[in-house]
């Protein structure tokens, strides 16, 4: 079923449940109202009933008249009874009644008493007069009552199926506006291929949820569209590292085995194969790495890390490398309490991803000296890693961290791209982020930022 077609019916169940409660007061109303009014009538009959037979000789001709024409004024099925206070009657209209003395004493106790007979109503009045105490018992169908109520149901149902047809038909026509967003997005969606990430749906200018749903879905085009040139990148990346070794093997073995070849050249021949083989087995692990680095973080495998003492773990490791190279740490604005300098995470895979970017500042710098500035702040914590090295262009900071991606300056180092995309992936599971800036010739600083929300 249809969205608009559920809408409607939902739309319709509501409005005929509120009609229904709505119906039924007004029925309930109008019947106890229509039943009051009866006994009311009623309640003017006995009195006029008495009046016209145990005053007739006590009012003067023209109000006896009076009486009397009220008293022609009749209900349909009316009858009419008169009990003296020996429960004897004095006066009988039509039928005879006999009444239990219970109702006659209950009519005097309370003065008027309303009851049912059969089909009928019944009203009870305590009379008082000079000749005695009377009750005057008055019953009568209230024919007309119940006309006006079948009358009244008739009206109700009938009004009642004809809003539930109209709120369906309006619920239907509102669904359907509600819903053009909706359908304009689903049009638009099905002209989005692989081949065309670009497209975009409009947003709409109202701030709803359906103009929410638009521009997270924008955002995920986005993220689809970056990752499928990152996949183009690393294709064509990758596939420009591998050809290169095994170009290399093919064209080494092809030549030697094109003529009959001393030892030392076949020697020659495979140590160059064993060269390339290794450089290929090299990017192969670093790839298999990246799929690693793809874990999550629990608290089996994580601890509380101090920056700070990670910094002067990885002084002291390259200071023990030979020729020593050196690794200036410098701490700005720290916190009195040390806590505040730590975060929870995996120790290798941080401190992987930290030397990752110390082994790149040094490899281009010609093992310049490296600087480690740690900042700490209220909103989190930023350390900057700079180096005096060749720099990178501003057309490769957007692209050095796709996998096997290299600048253009870099490719006189030793290296595969790997590196950096590591780490970058390693940071982004400590909720952390990396950004580079750089001046060719000058050198680059990598500035890693840790949120203070994700600090202990």
């Amino acid at each position: 079923m249809k969205i608009r077609h559920r809408l409607s019916l939902q739309f319709t169940l509501i409005s005929g449940i509120l009609l229904t409660i709505v119906f039924v007061l007004i029925y309930l109303l109008s019947a106890q109202y229509i039943k009051n009014s009866f006994y009311k009538l009623l309640q003017m009959r006995a009195l006029v009933t008495a009046q016209m037979y145990l005053e007739k000789d006590e009012v003067t001709k023209k109000k006896f008249l009076e009486i009397e024409k009220s008293y022609r004024e009749r209900i349909p099925g009316e009858s009419s009874n008169i009990y003296n206070q020996d429960n004897q009657p004095v006066f009988l209209e039509k039928i005879k009644y006999n009444w239990p003395p219970a109702l006659l004493e209950t009519i005097r106790r309370e003065e008027f008493h309303r009851f049912t007979f059969g089909d009928k109503a019944g009203l009870g009045m305590y009379y008082k007069d000079n000749q005695g105490d009377f009750v005057v018992i008055v019953t009568a169908r209230n024919k007309a009552g119940v006309q006006q109520l079948q009358y009244l149901m008739w009206i109700l149902i009938t009004m009642f199926c004809l809003a539930l047809l109209v709120t369906f038909l309006m619920g239907q026509w509102y669904a359907v506006r509600a819903l053009q967003p909706i359908q304009r997005i689903n049009r638009e969606v099905k002209d989005i291929r692989f081949n065309n990430l670009h497209l975009r749906v409009q947003e709409g200018r109202n701030q709803d949820e359906i103009s929410e749903l638009a521009t997270n879905f924008n955002a995920l085009l986005q993220h689809m569209e970056q990752a499928f040139d990152m996949q183009k990148s690393f294709v064509s990346n990758a596939s420009h590292e591998l050809r290169t070794p095994l170009t290399t093997i093919i064209g080494e073995i092809e030549v030697t085995l094109q003529n009959d070849r001393s030892k030392e050249d076949y020697i020659t021949t495979l140590q160059t194969v064993l060269d390339e083989s290794e450089k290929l087995k090299i990017i192969t692990d670093g790839l298999l790495q990246l799929t690693r680095v793809d874990v999550i973080l629990t608290d089996a495998n994580t601890e509380n890390i101090r920056l700070d003492e990670m910094l002067w773990e990885i002084q002291e490791h390259w200071q023990q490398k030979e020729p020593p190279l050196q690794v200036q740490v410098q701490l700005q604005d720290m916190p009195e309490d040390a806590a505040q300098l730590q975060i929870r995470g995996n120790r290798s895979l941080l401190m992987l991803a930290l030397q990752n970017i110390v082994r790149n500042a040094f490899k281009f710098s010609y093992n310049q000296p490296v600087s480690c500035c740690l900042t700490w702040q209220p909103t989190g914590m930023v350390l900057a890693v700079t180096d005096h090295g060749i720099g990178i262009a501003a057309a490769d900071l957007d692209k050095i961290f796709l996998p096997l991606y290299r600048a253009g300056n870099a490719h006189a180092f030793q290296g595969y791209g790997i590196g950096l995309s590591m780490t970058q992936k390693i940071l982004q599971l400590h909720h952390a982020s990396v950004t580079a800036s750089s001046v060719l010739g000058v050198g680059t600083t990598f500035n890693i930022f840790f949120a203070a929300e994700h600090k202990i």
